[in-house]
């Protein structure tokens, strides 16, 4: 497989499917005053969409700063039922037509990674800042083209990686500054479930379809987009991330929430080498992407990433980071374990040296935990109105998709993947 599979050219000809948008230029953004709020639309509306719908209602209600003006996705009972919640929002079912408002001055797109790119370029070159679900893109090189035209056309980027606006990883970051933990060798962590039966196998409406009448409506051609044209599988369609053409399984949809918060705390590079292994040895149920998935990376601040998953056993390896001098405990941050503290513990050769630095033998910050997803979106509220740095900015989550996908196809074309950042190309 060709990596360097994209042109410019033939990048920006295959995600502008269906978009009409491309060729509209930089349209002028609405300089928000101190009182005016947000208009927002929300593209996607299926579970993380609603979620996400969830949260910008009670930033609304907590501080009257923020509105949903409107409404999109394909599936009309989704649609409609979001619609409850903001009976003044305008619906729509193409993301197309919401995109040509220029009363918005952003949008959440929360929709199959396959869209993720098209819609992200469509509505910054509309002229709207963008909050994005993880991952950032399905490919690295959609990343690529992306990250550039945030910073060309000065649009806040913001990606649905959560931690990112944790108290926590910001302070292990401050940890790793201080040099506590000397020479850094090996991040380290997992993100792991057991769903019975499989993850991601989502209930199916058996009435939901192309050919459904009234709520039951489902655009399947818009839904496709720039994947490859099929008949409506409903499988595909409720259980998307089990697919190469709209997901990269674990390392997009889980992965990058293991990547992305050492990428902050330690350092943000593009990977020297990426491998990726695996396999579908539990759920044979039809799925192409593997139930158990390691990606591994090499970076050029001459340290390794190591992030073993599985969907057969909910038990993952610790989070660490491991220096020369001392090893951070990072706790958790996915489903499967909860640790409250953040722990550094010398090695046995450097106990003396880090008692008379740090004072302590061991150094501990308690009361670290998951803090929710709301954090996330009012960092993003914040910089639209601020145009500050997004926690979670396009430069970061660029370079964090360039391990991800790597992993992906290494893993589907059985070889390791080598990346030159300056040339910004896979060899």
């Amino acid at each position: 497989m060709n990596l360097n599979r994209l042109s410019r050219r033939s990048f920006l000809s295959r995600t502008a499917v269906g978009i009409g948008l491309m060729a509209q230029g930089n349209p002028a953004r609405r300089v928000l005053g101190a009182n005016q709020r947000v208009r927002i639309g929300m593209i996607g509306l299926g579970g993380r969409g609603s979620d996400l719908l969830r949260m910008v209602l009670r930033r609304s209600e907590e501080k009257n700063d923020v509105e949903v003006a409107a409404l999109c996705d394909v599936y009309r009972k989704r649609l409609h039922t979001a619609a409850e919640h903001v009976p003044e929002a305008q619906t729509y079912l193409h993301h197309q037509e919401l995109l040509e408002r220029q009363d918005l001055e952003a949008v959440f797109i929360a929709t199959p990674d396959h869209w993720h790119a098209p819609i992200t370029l469509a509505a910054m070159q509309s002229g709207k800042d963008v909050y994005c679900e993880k991952p950032m893109t399905l490919h690295w090189e959609e990343a690529k083209e992306v990250a550039r035209q945030a910073r060309d056309l000065k649009r806040i980027l913001q990606i649905g990686v959560q931690a990112l606006s944790w108290s926590k990883w910001h302070k292990v970051k401050e940890i790793v500054d201080q040099g506590m933990l000397g020479k850094i060798v090996i991040c380290q962590g997992t993100y792991s479930r057991n769903a019975p039966g499989g993850d991601w196998n989502y209930t199916i409406d058996p009435a939901a379809g192309p050919q459904g009448k009234g709520e039951d409506f489902i655009d399947w051609h818009q839904w496709l987009g720039p994947a490859p044209q099929r008949p409506y599988d409903a499988d595909r369609f409720f259980r998307f991330r089990k697919y190469w053409d709209y997901s990269g399984g674990i390392a997009t949809d889980l992965h990058y929430h293991t990547v992305a918060p050492f990428h902050l705390a330690v350092r943000n590079d593009h990977p020297i080498r990426v491998i990726g292994l695996g396999g579908i040895w539990l759920h044979k149920d039809g799925r192409e992407v593997p139930d158990t998935f390691l990606t591994a990376a090499d970076y050029p601040g001459e340290y390794s990433l190591h992030v073993p998953s599985s969907q057969a056993n909910a038990h993952g390896i610790q989070t660490l980071i491991r220096g020369e001098k001392a090893t951070l405990y990072c706790g958790a941050d996915w489903e499967g374990e909860t640790y409250g503290v953040l722990r550094v513990v010398p090695e046995d050769p450097f106990q003396e040296e880090f008692v008379k630095k740090w004072g302590v033998h061991e150094y501990i910050i308690p009361h670290i935990q998951n803090e929710g997803d709301q954090k996330h979106v009012n960092n993003f509220i914040e910089c639209v109105q601020s145009r500050q740095t997004p926690h979670c900015h396009a430069d970061l989550a660029y370079k964090v998709m360039t391990t991800i996908d790597l992993s992906v196809q290494s893993y589907r074309d059985g070889k390791m993947y080598h990346f030159d950042a300056e040339k910004e190309q896979v060899f």
